[in-house]
């Protein structure tokens, strides 16, 4: 075989792999998760949106909201970035399909503060109209069918450079409202602290933010780059179930970044993403 037939035909390879690999990136899908635990005696399940972008998947994203009444959910949970600069139109939409499907709560993420002032004046008070519960360094316990748990959330913010002791000071006000007898389910929008979640006794946290890492090997949790603390190439924590001293974080590749009208790098081998959790009592 000639050098001119091996380059061509590395160059057609290569465009179908970034043909599939766009199609991937173009589909909204469902991921469902399993976790057990000794603290839970009946089912709770859990769908998470997270990293909307100003999204929509259908007219006025009836696909989206479709695919989360199918899964009939006990709790809606959403992981940051719901609003940002391109407007508050779509999520505030969304937010009111939502919240007649299922008991919604909420934690903010980097996008929300990064529109000046909107945040206090605008979206928290239209989410707390909505009864959206926003954990904000909250805890609120839950009642599903007589199943109790708790769930809270950490606040987030603009800058994307910002460390520990951040995350400590939130963390220390949600575990002065906690009962560790409870299973506890953890918002963050940045999934970078994993092992300060599982340190500070998190038995699940539901994460987002990094888009599932834009680019991504199809079928793996290997993707390319996350924005903020994780500056590195091929970052660990970016998508996907990871477990750590008996604790489980699930980072959702999310819903938005990479659609035309938001001018972003275009999603490869990353799909757009619901999150279905399932936390079951563990097998004696």
């Amino acid at each position: 075989m000639s050098l001119k037939m091996k380059w061509i035909i590395a160059v057609i390879l290569i465009v179908l792999l970034l043909v599939v690999g766009w199609f991937l990136g173009t589909r909204l899908t469902v991921k469902k998760y399993e976790v057990s635990s000794a603290k839970i005696d009946q089912e709770i399940k859990i769908v998470q949106l997270s990293d909307l972008h100003f999204s929509e998947f259908g007219n006025k994203n009836e696909k989206l909201v479709d695919k989360v009444v199918a899964l009939q959910p006990d709790v809606i949970t959403i992981t940051g970035d719901l609003f940002d600069r391109q407007g508050d139109s779509v999520p505030k939409e969304l937010i009111e399909k939502l919240t007649k499907i299922a008991p919604v709560y909420y934690s903010p993420g980097n996008h929300e503060y990064d529109v000046k002032g909107a945040y206090e004046s605008d979206y928290k008070p239209f989410l707390e109209k909505m009864g959206v519960v926003n954990l904000e360094d909250k805890t609120a316990t839950i009642d599903v069918n007589g199943q109790k748990f708790q769930m809270s959330g950490l606040r987030s913010s603009a800058k994307l450079d910002y460390d520990y002791p951040y995350y400590k000071e939130g963390l220390a006000e949600i575990k002065s409202q906690q009962d560790s007898a409870y299973y506890q389910v953890l918002l963050s929008h940045m999934p970078d602290y994993f092992e300060l979640y599982v340190e500070n006794g998190f038995d699940l946290t539901l994460s987002g933010h990094t888009h599932g890492g834009i680019v991504r090997i199809p079928y793996t949790n290997i993707g390319a780059i996350a924005p903020g603390p994780q500056r590195v190439i091929l970052p660990d924590y970016v998508y996907g179930k990871h477990t750590k001293d008996g604790k489980t974080m699930i980072i959702s590749a999310g819903l938005g970044a990479g659609s035309f009208n938001q001018k972003a790098f275009p999603r490869l081998g990353n799909p757009y993403e619901i999150v279905a959790v399932t936390i079951k009592p563990e097998t004696k």
